[in-house]
């Protein structure tokens, strides 16, 4: 199985103006440029851009994609919609519409989606977040973040909230890559989408520290979701080898996502 292990797909509507973007322009909620266009393209647009990119998901071979899904229940609503048919498994990681936490809301959320999936902390007030991943943890489901993607973040607050799996990491340290890795949290790096803002996972450490690596390729609006051609990129850039990339969309998430994996195929 060929996994994309970490996208949003719902931005894939969104034509991109030139010119040079920073992440917090083209993606910070709920200002950034791909929350504004989100907010005002109707469903069957959004549908229809995320049918595309699965288009594209499918043509390279991929079985699963994990997608941090914007929009709150109406979010994963359009997902399921635009999967519909289709022979590629969604792992759906929700979020709630605001940068809030309603009980009533993640219930509703965690019945139909396979967890919670947010930004970075720091867009979040402290005891929001902290439910909100306790509530995901009680309800025996994913729970997974953003984190220093564009500066450095309290690597102690994110263990805190016991995420199973936390993307980009471009700004951790050493020490924090150590404590990743002693605590087993996967991580996904996205390569192609870094470098659109002159941001580099830190391939060296995770491997060293024998992290378990997966690659996604983030948002639809800025590359598309061809995980074949994120896997080469990583391979030709930061010169791992390909073994190990080939293992980073197939045995490390196949491992990774056993127990989510075996409920797809019993259902």
């Amino acid at each position: 199985m060929i996994f994309n292990c970490h996208t949003h797909i719902g931005d894939a509507f969104v034509s991109l103006p030139k010119g040079k973007w920073s992440v917090e322009e083209l993606f910070t909620p709920p200002h950034g440029l791909k929350h504004r266009m989100l907010s005002k393209a109707s469903e069957q647009i959004i549908i229809d851009g995320m049918k595309k990119a699965i288009d594209i998901m499918e043509k390279c071979g991929t079985s699963v994609f994990i997608d941090f899904r914007e929009g709150g229940v109406d979010g994963v609503k359009m997902l399921i919609e635009a999967v519909k048919g289709r022979k590629i498994f969604p792992i759906i990681l929700a979020r709630p519409k605001e940068l809030e936490y309603d009980e009533r809301e993640v219930d509703e959320l965690l019945s139909t989606a396979d967890g919670i999936g947010i930004s970075s902390i720091y867009d979040w007030n402290e005891e929001d977040v902290k439910m909100l991943a306790e509530h995901t943890h009680e309800k025996r489901k994913i729970f997974a973040l953003h984190a220093s993607e564009i500066r450095r973040e309290d690597i102690e607050k994110i263990i805190e909230l016991k995420p199973k799996f936390i993307v980009h990491l471009c700004r951790a340290n050493e020490d924090d890559i150590k404590r990743i890795a002693d605590k087993g949290i996967g991580v996904v790096i996205c390569p192609r989408a870094n470098s659109f803002f002159n941001l580099k996972p830190p391939v060296e450490y995770l491997l060293e520290y024998k992290v378990k690596v997966m690659l996604g390729t983030d948002n639809a609006m800025i590359v598309k979701p061809d995980i074949i051609e994120e896997m080469n990129f990583l391979i030709k850039n930061f010169n791992v080898p390909e073994e190990k990339a080939i293992d980073m969309i197939e045995k490390n998430p196949t491992n990774f996502f056993e127990e989510i994996l075996k409920k797809m195929l019993h259902s």
